[in-house]
């Protein structure tokens, strides 16, 4: 593996541009503020890991929308006539008609489609490759002792932040014998800072409640502490609009904080991508999905993953702490939304969750 930095102002801009260069399996591996003498190219300074044996030509000329997708057609057909494939066609309708249905957004199954059946081969297991090459993830990379690292969980109310980070500072803190602290900002729901107090006492790690961004801003800076910060923000619902712009003033000042949106597995994609769009302005480098055991498949997820374009780390399959928090892994998401046949040699739905 090698390693990539770019300079932009938010992480998913750095992401397209990432993937347009080094291709699809590039992965998102960090961002920290630029340094001051770089700020003029970007505020951010976001690294990525490619695989160069996997690295194939790619056009970095910025195309719009439109003229990308009818290249994307006319590529997919030209595969399908080199491979003189009789079946193509109709095939193709299949796969596509499957896709929709498991809960894949239309557009986005005929693209899978088109490129499935232009590949030599099992159309159905090129149609599993292309779900996986478009589910977008980013592994989650530890922290060493003396290292230091910040994150910031955002997203609507009741959908588990709270838990979420605690399950995540004892996996990847505690567990790891790197050191954790935990703050709470701004006003949270009755009972929010009671509940994260009760769990830091227990855990024996500090805790701090900002009744402001100010405050929090305040004890961030200049204390030279080493290890893994997490900060709970609380849920805005759409009317919160000033503590949504509030926010925003803050991490752009604090451009070293990665946030995590949190998002309920278990709701459609359209509510799904409708809080990604109203937190964008947040900038969210990592997606994390909690109510796994909740939700009656994973399309929704895939389908998030591969249109919000924002990768997710891990996701929540219950209230156990910390053994119900996984890792979001492409191919078995693949497969589950697949569903596929048992009779076909590859590795069945069931199997692969």
């Amino acid at each position: 593996m090698q390693t990539k930095t770019y300079f932009a102002s938010s992480v998913p801009a750095a992401l397209e541009v990432a993937r347009r260069e080094l291709g699809s399996e590039a992965l998102l591996v960090g961002s920290r503020a630029a340094p001051a003498d770089a700020r003029r190219f970007g505020r951010l300074e976001v690294t990525f890991a490619w695989d160069p044996a996997m690295e194939r030509p790619v056009d970095v000329t910025p195309h719009p929308a439109s003229e990308i997708d009818e290249i994307r057609r006319q590529l997919s057909a030209l595969r399908t006539a080199v491979a003189g494939n009789p079946n193509g066609p109709k095939e193709d309708g299949a796969i596509a008609s499957r896709l929709t249905g498991a809960g894949l957004d239309p557009a986005v199954a005929r693209e899978i489609s088109a490129a499935a059946t232009g590949k030599a081969g099992d159309p159905h297991e090129a149609a599993v490759g292309e779900l996986t090459r478009r589910i977008a993830t980013a592994p989650f990379i530890g922290i060493k002792p003396g290292e230091s690292r910040t994150m910031a969980f955002i997203g609507p109310p009741g959908r588990g932040k709270t838990t979420s980070l605690i399950k995540l500072a004892i996996r990847h803190g505690l567990e790891q014998r790197i050191r954790v602290r935990i703050y709470s900002a701004g006003a949270h729901a009755i009972g929010g800072q009671e509940q994260m107090a009760r769990y830091a006492a227990i855990l024996g790690i500090p805790w701090q409640a900002c009744e402001s961004l100010g405050a929090l801003s305040l004890a961030l800076t200049g204390d030279g502490w080493k290890g893994l910060s997490l900060i709970d923000t609380p849920g805005l619902a759409p009317a919160d609009r000033s503590e949504m712009e509030e926010l925003r003033a803050f991490f752009s000042g604090r451009p070293e904080i990665e946030t995590t949106l949190v998002l309920r597995a278990n709701e459609r994609s359209a509510d799904m991508l409708q809080v990604l769009s109203r937190f964008s302005c947040l900038t969210p480098s990592r997606l994390l999905f909690t109510g796994l055991d909740e939700a009656l498949d994973r399309a929704a997820m895939a389908d998030v993953l591969i249109r919000g374009g924002i990768p997710a780390t891990f996701a929540a399959a219950g209230q156990r702490i910390p053994e119900d928090l996984e890792e979001v892994n492409a191919t078995k998401l693949a497969h589950s939304l697949w569903a596929i046949d048992p009779h076909r040699n590859t590795q069945s739905a069931v199997a692969a969750a």
